[in-house]
This record gives structure tokens, C-alpha cells and sequence, in this order.
């Protein structure tokens, strides 16, 4: 798998963040604080780099939230239909197809978040049954960003609600077939999900891992 050297030095360069911030979160004496320091202003520097801001400003605002770093949480709702049709939403900032999801916010399980975000983006009312994929987004292949993030696909089932076409985030909801989905072009890492998705939810099968 390729990735370009910017996308590549933004990764290094959170992973050096990570270190540098839980380090001194957990730091107990001033050596360990100036390494740390030292960490978190390398780590700054790096991003600059790809960055249109300069390591100073980055500097500040990273040190602004020295705080535990782990990966983000992201959930998708996979709805399916009488038919086995899965719903797909358009994104507003880049037209592509994807399934109704979201970021985790704190506080929120996995599950209640691809929930809320399949609300927020349709109008539907759905409960999640079970999980079908777990995804690192550092294997994706595709869309490869510098924030390390988990991805978990829920199966829901429709409980109330009405669709939506129009919303903040999206412009059309569609229900499609795995053919139709496959020849839509597919939000990052949905051209993985969405045909591991159909596959998982035709065969009962147990989540997918990656």
C-alpha cells in the first residue's frame, strides 16, 4: 500500500504528538517534562510542513490540549431494506455516496453514535443489531488521513422516522442495490465497506476485521 510522503509525514507527525502529549500528561519529573517538550515541538515543526500554518501557531494549539491521545471513533449505520437494499446518503462537501455516520462523541458508545448520526443525516429511527466491520483507517488503502481513527459498522434496523433527502451534511438518500452501490462512486473508505457490508448482511456472517 502507497501513500504519498505528505500524508505520511502528517501521520508521523501525530504519532509524535500522541507520545509528546501523553507524555506529559503523565510526566512526574522535570526530565521527563523537557523531553516530552521536545517531542511535542518536533512533532509541531513536522506538521507545519504540510500544513499552511506555521509550527509556532501549531505549537500553541497543540499545547493547548495536553490531554491522553488515542485513536478517534467513528460508527456507520448499515440499513437495510425488505429487499436487502442498503442506504446510501450523498455528501455535501464531496457528492460521493457513503453510509450515515459519524464520529463518536464523548460520553457516547459506538453504537449509540451510528444511531444518532443515521437520525441526524435521514430521519430514520434505527436500532443496532449487531456489529458487521472494525476497520483502522490506517489500512484502508484509500483516503488515507494523518488522524489515526477506528471505524465500526453497525447492521440497523428501521424502527421509525421518516426519510429525509435534504440535510446539513447530505444531499439525496438512496436505497441501492450491491450492484448500484459498487457503480456509485463510494466516500473513501465505503468502497470497502459497503461491499463487505452487503456480503456480511446476506450471509449472517460475524464482522469483518481490518
Amino acid at each position: 500500500m502507497e501513500i504519498d510522503n505528505g500524508t505520511r509525514v502528517a501521520q508521523l507527525a501525530d504519532e509524535l504528538r500522541a507520545l509528546a502529549t501523553n507524555g506529559l500528561h503523565y510526566a512526574v519529573n522535570g526530565h521527563d517534562t523537557d523531553r516530552y517538550d521536545r517531542v511535542l515541538r518536533i512533532a509541531a515543526e513536522l506538521t507545519s510542513l504540510v500544513d499552511v500554518r506555521d509550527a509556532a501557531e501549531i505549537e500553541r494549539i497543540y499545547r493547548g490540549r495536553i490531554e491522553v491521545r488515542t485513536p478517534v471513533t467513528a460508527a456507520d449505520a448499515a440499513i437495510f431494506d425488505t429487499r436487502g437494499r442498503l442506504l446510501l446518503v450523498q455528501r455535501v462537501d464531496s457528492g460521493e455516496w457513503c453510509m450515515p455516520g459519524g464520529a463518536a462523541e464523548v460520553g457516547e458508545s459506538p453504537s449509540a453514535a451510528a444511531v444518532r448520526e443515521a437520525y441526524e443525516e435521514t430521519g430514520l429511527q434505527v436500532r443496532a443489531q449487531r456489529v458487521l466491520g472494525v476497520y483502522d483507517n490506517r489500512t484502508f488503502g484509500r483516503g488515507l488521513g494523518a488522524r489515526h481513527m477506528y471505524h465500526l459498522v453497525f447492521e440497523c434496523a428501521v424502527t421509525g422516522g421518516g426519510l429525509r433527502t435534504v440535510t446539513e451534511e447530505t444531499t439525496d438518500a438512496r436505497w441501492v442495490t450491491h450492484a448500484e452501490a459498487v457503480a456509485l462512486p463510494l466516500f473513501r473508505s465505503h468502497a470497502m465497506k459497503v461491499p463487505a457490508a452487503f456480503g456480511l448482511y446476506a450471509n449472517g456472517g460475524h464482522a469483518d476485521f481490518h
